[in-house]
């Protein structure tokens, strides 16, 4: 009981120090990755979007750059040409026959009485020109910005302006508006109305589709309606993960998202995708920790188990030592004068050394066994035969042990290919087996039969009977059952094991039937000779 419980202790340290060096240690890095995983996806997030936003911005900033262009281009324009009207008409008019975002120009005094709007030479709709009184109606609204303009200028920057003005269909578009000296000194108002749509659709969205490339869809969306203006890829109402207002056309936004999947998507799906990575690599360890522990105490109790094997061994070749001595020396000393009693010690002398016999003739089979070199002489057998030598040879044993043994043999058997001696041992082991564990009642039944293809012979005892749960393993070498007699019982742990092998090598096999505080059945089942088959 002390060698079960340091056992049991043994197993608890070698569990508590797995769990100490290797399980503590993953779910504290677990939750360190975790952690860490958590912040880096949050991280990744933001770079994306601000990536997103530098793309926003840098198309935001493209716009404004080519409008800022056309106005140095108008500007050059009036500074260094002092041509008649007439010639700087057909400027203007070839200049907005290039820039298809540009719906119209006007030029006025600084009072916005004397007006003059340039069209570009394509047909466009009358509706949607604009009339002088319109624009001359909208700069005086604009009075305080054109003044501001006027000032600025004079202070050396030129400044752009975005008013909005209606025309005559009532549509408001953009119109930027700057002041030009033009060379002979005067200053002038110059309007540029913006076709958004059409600068959109034209100019920025070839921006836009160099932009987005392979790994983002953008779309120009209206404010009011949501309705896309321009769109680089497919995209629908609501796509777009990031929005920013267009510089040029507050009544616009510009959106944006990645191509096939959204941030939150990208980064929920590599947040998962490492968590499971991580969760595996703890599945793993775990089982490569539950995989260590199992096989060091299956190791410890096999170590425990040779332990108590070689002091059952000791103990077992002992006892017979110890009597054949004893009785030995008082036949030598010539103590015992009764012919009889003679005869008595004669016969503990003899069943004694059969009994070292058996028990050495144990080891080294399993020795050989476990060394591979165990070999069998198979020949035709007879299984009634070899069942009827073993009694008739064990019947002293048995009947100093105070065993009846009662038979059902089958004189009809089938021939096997056996090893004569080989099942005779298998079958003297497991009878000494079923005598070890039957204190109470002391019988034996002992039968041969016949079941399809093969013979077989039945042990049955009324011993102590064997607990479910520990009959798969009375055949593993040096185990032995855990009960109240295993103490006070003598063995080796080594006979059943013996017998599963001597069966195995035979295509034979043994199987038990066990009832606690009934009794035990074992079968051994041996295929019947191929000749004899029917």
């Amino acid at each position: 009981m002390l060698e079960k419980i340091g056992t049991i202790g043994a197993k608890g340290k070698l569990a508590s120090v797995l769990v100490l060096l290797v399980i503590l240690p993953a779910m504290f890095y677990s939750i360190y990755e975790f952690t860490t995983l958590t912040r880096s996806e949050a991280l990744i997030g933001d770079i994306y979007r601000q990536q997103l936003d530098v793309v926003l911005f840098s198309l935001n900033q493209y716009a404004w750059d080519i409008a800022n262009s056309w106005t140095n281009s108008i500007n050059d324009d009036l500074v260094s040409h002092t041509t008649s009207q007439k010639a700087l008409s057909s400027l203007f008019v070839r200049f907005l026959d290039e820039n298809a975002g540009i719906r119209c120009l006007f030029l006025t005094d600084r009072s916005g009485t004397d007006i003059e709007v340039f069209y570009p030479g394509i047909r466009i709709n009358p509706r949607a020109q604009f009339t002088t009184n319109e624009i001359a109606a909208t700069l005086r609204r604009q009075a305080d910005a054109v003044e501001r303009l006027f000032r600025l200028q004079a202070s050396g920057y030129r400044k752009i302006d975005p008013i909005f003005i209606k025309d005559k269909a009532g549509e408001t578009s953009l119109a930027l508006v700057f002041v030009s000296v033009r060379r002979n000194g005067t200053h002038q108002v110059v309007g540029m109305v913006i076709d958004a749509e059409g600068f959109i659709r034209d100019v920025l969205g070839r921006k836009m589709d160099e932009a987005a490339g392979d790994n983002f869809l953008l779309s120009v969306n209206r404010k009011n309606s949501a309705q896309i203006v321009y769109a680089t890829g497919e995209m629908s109402q609501g796509d777009a993960r990031q929005t920013k207002d267009l510089w040029l056309f507050p009544d616009y936004t510009i959106g944006i998202r990645l191509r096939g999947q959204t941030i939150d998507e990208v980064v929920r799906a590599r947040f998962y995708r490492n968590l499971v990575l991580i969760g595996l690599l703890n599945v793993v360890l775990i089982a490569g920790v539950w995989v260590v522990y199992r096989t060091v105490r299956h190791e410890m109790e096999l170590a425990q188990l040779k332990s108590d094997f070689v002091s059952n061994v000791s103990h077992e070749i002992k006892t017979p030592l110890a009597l054949i001595r004893m009785f030995g020396e008082t036949l030598q000393l010539k103590r015992v004068r009764s012919e009889a009693k003679k005869q008595e010690y004669y016969d503990t002398i003899v069943q004694e050394t059969e009994r070292l016999t058996r028990l050495i003739n144990n080891i080294l089979n399993f020795s050989r066994m476990e060394a591979g070199k165990k070999e069998y002489h198979f020949e035709p057998a007879d299984l009634n035969t070899i069942v009827r030598d073993v009694l008739k040879n064990y019947s002293t044993h048995l009947e100093n042990e105070g065993f009846t043994v009662s038979t059902r043999i089958d004189g009809r058997l089938p021939m096997v290919d056996a090893d004569g001696g080989a099942i005779a041992e298998a079958l003297l082991n497991v009878i000494d087996n079923s005598i070890k564990y039957s204190h109470q009642k002391k019988h034996l039944n002992i039968s041969t039969g016949r079941e399809r293809t093969t013979v077989y012979v039945d042990v049955e005892d009324r011993g102590i009977g064997i607990d479910p749960l520990q009959q798969k393993r009375i055949f593993e070498k040096f185990y032995r059952v855990s009960s109240g007699l295993v103490q006070e019982t003598k063995g080796t742990g080594l006979g059943l094991t013996l017998v599963k092998h001597i069966l195995d090598a035979h295509k034979g096999t043994v199987t038990l039937r066990s009832e606690m505080g009934k009794g035990s059945t074992f079968r051994l089942s041996f295929p019947i000779h191929s000749n004899e088959q029917t």
